[in-house]
């Protein structure tokens, strides 16, 4: 068996926590491997605190940092490319690992075996794709595992908690509802106008709001009303983690926060209009929200047609759509919703 094992994944955050079902899987089937992770700097914290990852390095495409990697991976066993990135592939070829193992793409020539997209994996939860890869391109098959699917997101500490919950107050005792405005594109976008709506009819049911996310610029800084904390800018990554754990849903367009739920057992109503609720929804859901527009979903895993100039899928999801699953969550109980594995079968 391979002695040292490189993922190699730049992407989202939401990317990176759907990467962990692998992750846990190769450290629980090959406990004596050595696991190295490759991926942006937004996810290095997340990464350094999974107790399976071994050593996670980032990649800025600098002389220096190239010249570290190179060194740091020379003559590896193996790579795993699971993106279709150029230079990064060029860096894994001139440290010499032995096995460059990815899609194609435009780097055909720095890999030592190509990977085969095909027609249902754009119907299939993308760690069920990541899986198939894996068995594919190394042998590795992580789904013998029970739960192998289960997503993973570090805990803070009992003192690590205190900040959050001094942020939290009165909130944390009284139960809340938590979203964030923002996804990684603006293209899954909720609209502004749509959540300022939706927090007044939370208002008018007693219920609250956590807004989480990076720090607002300027022109996204809005006065909420008493229900609603803002805590963007105020919490790191794993507290963010620990704001959504203890909620009692959260309501968000399709980004990282989803799969942090789904990793916390935090219930979802999850918003979809350009991305696939099929491939990016957890499996298990309390609802998802679909688009009404016929256009919607169009982003495909590896053949999108690009994102529109003017994007409306998100706006023709009402408000008062998104309330009505709400009060049907507290109605029926706060369900966690019923757990479904999306692995391409459209039927």
């Amino acid at each position: 068996m391979y002695r040292r094992i490189i993922m190699s994944r730049f992407g989202g955050l939401g990317d990176m926590v759907m990467l962990t079902p692998l992750l846990r899987g190769i450290k629980i089937l090959y406990p004596e491997t050595r696991l190295t992770v490759i991926g942006n700097d937004n996810a290095k914290e997340m990464m350094e605190a999974c107790p399976f990852v071994d050593e996670y390095f980032t990649y800025d495409k600098s002389l220096k940092n190239t010249l570290f990697l190179i060194k740091t991976l020379w003559k590896s066993d193996v790579v795993y490319l699971m993106d279709t990135l150029y230079r990064i592939s060029t860096v894994y070829a001139m440290a010499r690992i032995k096995e460059r193992i990815g899609l194609p793409h435009k780097r055909k020539a720095f890999l030592t075996k190509c990977l085969t997209v095909e027609p249902w994996m754009n119907y299939a939860y993308e760690p069920v794709v990541y899986a198939y890869f894996l068995k594919k391109g190394l042998g590795i098959d992580v789904t013998t595992l029970p739960d192998w699917d289960k997503l993973y997101f570090p805990k803070l500490s009992i003192n690590q908690q205190a900040h959050v919950k001094y942020l939290l107050g009165d909130f944390l005792e009284e139960g809340y509802i938590v979203c964030s405005l923002n996804t990684g594109s603006t293209v899954k976008d909720w609209p502004l106008k749509h959540w300022l709506i939706l927090f007044d009819k939370i208002k008018e049911k007693n219920k609250k709001v956590v807004i989480i996310g990076a720090e607002p610029k300027s022109s996204t800084k809005v006065n909420f009303s008493d229900n609603v904390l803002d805590l963007r800018g105020k919490t790191n990554l794993l507290e963010t983690g620990f704001v959504i754990d203890k909620a009692e849903l959260l309501v968000n367009g399709c980004s990282f926060p989803v799969h942090v739920a789904n990793a916390m057992d935090t219930p979802v109503i999850g918003l979809y209009g350009s991305q696939p609720d099929y491939r990016a929804r957890p499996q298990r859901i309390y609802a998802s929200i679909c688009s009404t527009k016929k256009c919607a979903p169009c982003d495909t895993l590896f053949n999108s047609p690009g994102y529109c100039i003017h994007p409306t899928c998100m706006e023709s999801i009402t408000p008062n759509i998104v309330m009505d699953t709400i009060e049907k969550f507290y109605h029926e109980g706060k369900s966690l919703g019923v757990y479904r594995l999306f692995t391409g079968d459209k039927s």
